[in-house]
């Protein structure tokens, strides 16, 4: 396959190259921090930015799937989260 972005680095305004489902937790951060998460099904979704030292989280209510949250993400809470949601990495 003929990947005409191979040499192009990422930022954290392009595009994710990976992802992976999340495991909401209340305890634990993500593996990886996320440029963001985006839900595959509609739903409340939880999380806590990058920037949040003091882990408060930022709901989302009744978002459609295909949401993607306005954040990098550390934590995607097990709590208030009921939505499927994967990162968007790299």
């Amino acid at each position: 396959m003929h990947d005409p972005y191979e040499d192009n680095q990422p930022g954290p305004e392009s595009l994710g190259r990976s992802a992976r489902l999340v495991v909401p937790s209340d305890d634990n951060d993500l593996p990886v921090v996320a440029k963001s998460v985006v839900c595959t099904t509609a739903g409340n979704i939880s999380v806590v930015p990058i920037g949040n030292a003091d882990y408060t989280p930022v709901p989302f209510v009744d978002v459609p799937a295909g949401y993607l949250v306005p954040f990098q993400v550390r934590r995607v809470m097990a709590t208030g989260t009921t939505a499927t949601a994967w990162t968007l990495e790299d």
